[in-house]
């Protein structure tokens, strides 16, 4: 059955002869395109203005550390100074960095925009780009580079074609980027970053008040509105506009939570070990009959190896709790034992969460041994083991089971076959990830895994067999290169 059609929509009428005249077909396609632009943009609008909220920070202020050759959109008296601290492997950040333009677009006479780099750690890219933006900047084609590393996800390879497309001269930008002022400025962004209260990226500090994470545009003209009002109100009682920053942050504080910077220094970082396994390819480790949080049939299964006097192994329980909650039943956590020779209590500690996990208890004897993990010793466990109402005589008698033996003994065996040496050591469907990494290199990772998951899903896999189907072809071992 033919529906009626509507007059935005009706077939252009023939001209004289039973022709349609190629006028006619121009207005009805352009008719057409009109009322898709309508729709696409009045639902916009809806959405935005009725559905979208903007939370504003109306708290303390805290100070950045402005060097002076940041780069820089915008004019210096600006009534509104947004300070980006951004990572150029950041999923979060490419995607971040549109809308905010959008929005400074539209307010370009009362704010700029200062850029600082934030490279997290776990992101391998992320100095190198970083390195790459702050070499265009010293030839001032600093945001069109930033655009392009966005574009290409950090990946350097073409920078020197585009680094000539830009009219650049190469080797200056070569120099550049390898230079000693290159480290200083990223070490100095890092830092500042640390303490402002950045714990994660996008971070953005907006008149010295922080906002974390994405934001439409819509958003970003409610902050820069709302910001603009109280330097309008300087202005008014007779503070030049020049000076309205700096009188805003006037009693601002110094630091913004503990003020540390996430990872410390760039240039202090270890460089990415060469003999680990490689982050884009999958290997098969396996959840086999191990400890769990999160079901079956998970789409993500993060397979944790990890050691009970490890400091880092206890850090990263805060951030596997985030990435728990946030995803639900689309992640499961596989725990791993992987004691350290050098770490005397890692072995009994191990014992004794597997023990206390015959009984049902093992997730709260993990989190009682990270807890005390200063103070581990045989006694200790025994303790632990009674607080939980644990069967004391079942518990000791497990703890001395050779079966529990084997299943520590067999976890190290996986981890050395698949180069996890160290802990804490992740393989999230496969795909390494290695130290206390923060909760957006885990994000990025699983974003990109649940891609192709659900792609399988929607192609009738059931969820229970996706992981078995993603690791079908996972590698079976690693092999370091010889050196």
């Amino acid at each position: 059955m033919t529906e009626p059609q509507s007059p935005s929509t009706a077939s252009p009428s023939p001209a004289p002869g039973g022709k349609t005249s190629p006028a006619t077909i121009l207005l009805g396609v352009l008719g057409f395109a009109a009322t898709l632009a309508l729709g696409f943009y009045g639902g916009r609008y809806v959405r935005e203005t009725f559905f979208v909220t903007t939370e504003l920070e109306q708290g303390d202020r805290y100070k950045v550390g402005l060097r002076g050759d940041e780069p820089q959109i915008g004019p210096d008296d600006a009534l509104v100074t947004i300070i980006i601290f951004s990572d150029f492997q950041c999923p979060f950040c490419g995607k971040a960095a549109p809308e905010l333009l959008s929005a400074y677009k539209s307010n370009d006479e009362d704010v700029r925009l200062i850029f600082k780099h934030y490279p997290l750690p776990g992101h391998q890219k992320a100095v190198p780009a970083a390195k790459a933006a702050w070499a265009a900047h010293q030839q001032g084609k600093f945001w069109e580079m930033h655009d392009w590393l966005f574009d290409h996800k950090s990946n350097l390879d073409g920078v020197q074609e585009h680094v000539k497309k830009l009219g650049l001269d190469v080797a200056r930008f070569e120099r550049d980027r390898d230079s000693e002022g290159a480290t200083a400025a990223i070490d100095s962004d890092h830092l500042s970053g640390g303490k402002a209260g950045a714990s994660g990226t996008p971070y953005f500090m907006v008149n010295g008040r922080p906002y974390s994470g994405m934001r439409i545009a819509k958003q970003w003209r409610d902050i820069i509105d709302h910001e603009r009002k109280a330097a309008e109100a300087l202005v008014k009682s007779g503070t030049p506009r020049a000076e309205v920053y700096a009188a805003l942050l006037k009693d601002a504080k110094e630091t913004r939570g503990g003020g540390a910077a996430v990872g410390g220094a760039p240039s202090k970082r270890p460089a990415a070990r060469a003999d680990g396994p490689d982050p884009a390819k999958r290997y098969r480790v396996l959840a086999d009959d191990r400890p769990q949080k999160g079901p079956d049939d998970a789409l993500i299964t993060i397979v944790e190896f990890s050691d009970f006097q490890c400091p880092f192994c206890r850090q990263v329980n805060d951030t596997l709790a985030i990435i728990l909650n946030r995803y639900g039943a689309d992640v499961r956590l596989v725990f791993r034992q992987r004691p350290l020779n050098f770490h005397r209590e890692a072995r009994g500690a191990a014992k004794a969460a597997l023990a206390a996990g015959r009984q049902g208890k093992f997730w709260e004897m993990h989190d009682k041994l990270f807890a005390e993990q200063k103070t581990l010793n045989a006694g200790s466990y025994k303790l632990f083991a009674e607080v939980l109402g644990l069967d004391l005589a079942r518990f000791e008698s497990d703890m001395n089971d050779p079966a529990i033996e084997a299943m520590i003994g067999e976890d190290e065996a996986i981890a050395g076959r698949f180069g996890a040496n160290g802990t804490p050591a992740f393989f999230i469907n496969g795909r390494p990830l290695s130290g206390a990494m923060p909760v957006d290199a885990f994000v990025e990772v699983i974003e990109e895994e649940l891609t192709v998951a659900r792609a399988q899903v929607g192609e009738g896999v059931p969820r229970g067999e996706v992981f078995g189907r993603v690791m079908a072809d996972a590698l079976d071992s690693f092999a370091p290169k010889a050196q």
